[in-house]
């Protein structure tokens, strides 16, 4: 993740996971506002804003919240 004066946003490498379905990607290529990320599972790519907030579709995954992740 990087801060700056605009706020708050996901950078290439980062470990996501899309919150409304818990699978997990990295991102892979960021592009003006937009983020690339390449999902662990199916190796497809997808795309959502850089910026994070709580209306995020995607959130950082660290290794504290990779331990009390749920198996779906």
């Amino acid at each position: 993740m990087e801060t700056n004066a605009d706020g708050t946003y996901f950078q290439e490498g980062d470990h996501v996971r899309i919150k409304r379905t818990a699978e997990t990607g990295r991102i892979n290529a960021v592009d003006g506002g937009v983020v690339y990320v390449l999902m662990d599972a199916t190796n497809e790519l997808k795309l959502f804003s850089a910026s994070v907030d709580e209306d995020a579709y995607i959130e950082l995954v660290t290794p504290e919240s990779e331990e009390t992740m749920l198996p779906r």
